[in-house]
Parts: C-alpha cells; structure tokens; sequence
C-alpha cells in the first residue's frame, strides 16, 4: 500500500491510502480504525477508502447467479 500526500489543503501530515489490492483495503480500514479523526479530515480518510472500495477490481465469480438457480 502506498499513500498519496495532500497537497491541495495546507499541507496536512495525514495521507490518504492508495488501494490496489485487496490486502492494501484491508491495511486501510486497520488504519482509519486506529486514528483519532475528527471533521473534514475523518470524511476525507472515509472518503477516500469508500472510493478505492468501490473501484478495486475483483476476481470475477461463477457470474452473479442465484444460489441454487440450477436447480430449478
């Protein structure tokens, strides 16, 4: 997991997670639990392991078939 710095609000020493992997989401979530965020910066951190969330690409499955729909 790599992190990217915040370079557009003063600054801040916090970063925000570039997630690539699985494991790096996992990594940080882990994280985003341990620290003490309050504010913009709380969304911020939320916001940005919201949309590495929505954008990791998974293996795809067996497709997105009902459970037990091959036996109708």
């Amino acid at each position: 997991m790599t992190l990217a710095k915040d370079t557009t609000m003063h600054n801040r020493q916090n970063s925000l997670p570039v997630v690539r992997t699985a494991n790096d989401l996992e990594k940080a979530v882990r994280k985003y639990r341990q620290q003490d965020l309050h504010g913009t910066e709380l969304f911020r951190q939320w916001k940005a392991i919201r949309d590495a969330a929505l954008n990791l690409e998974l293996p795809a499955g067996e497709g997105d078939g009902i459970a037990g729909e091959d036996s109708y």
